[in-house]
């Protein structure tokens, strides 16, 4: 008989973790910023290849693993709101989301302090939640006296 992986219930994650990861993943896009300053000295080029470049890397890591390393690091996670991963079309929709929050002197982000589900305007308008993975916890089993652990 073949076993069931276990169901969590979903964890939103909340204002004070989204905003460590997104500061984190800034830190992340200031450094390659930086980088490429240093080599194309004119503006032009490095803001230009500055946006291509962060346009990417959101978009390329919620397609990739719905996770860019900031919310890695901090254990969250972007899906869909059935639960399905995040595809282009989505991710798109929730950068173009980004731009609206920011254009609103950051009240999208700002909302997801006060929203039941810790959606911001762009979770609204891609139609996402963040979530907090469930953590591996090491259970101490009559294996550990041979120094094995197992993984609940």
């Amino acid at each position: 008989m073949e076993k069931k992986p276990k169901e969590f219930a979903l964890e939103y994650a909340g204002f004070w973790v989204r905003l460590g990861a997104g500061v984190i993943d800034l830190l992340i896009l200031g450094f390659i910023a930086g980088i490429i300053a240093c080599f194309f000295p004119a503006p032009v080029i490095w803001v230009t290849s500055g946006l291509v470049i962060s346009v990417a890397y959101w978009l390329g890591f919620w397609v990739w693993r719905g996770q860019t390393p900031g919310k890695m690091a901090l254990g969250i996670k972007v899906i869909r709101t059935d639960s399905s991963p995040v595809k282009w079309q989505c991710a798109l929709c929730r950068f173009l989301g980004y731009i609206v929050s920011v254009v609103t002197l950051f009240i999208g982000f700002i909302w997801v302090a006060f929203d039941g589900r810790k959606q911001g305007i762009h979770d609204k308008i891609a139609d996402t939640y963040v979530v907090k993975l469930p953590v591996r916890q090491v259970a101490f089993t009559g294996h550990y006296a041979r120094g094995q652990a197992s993984y609940v």
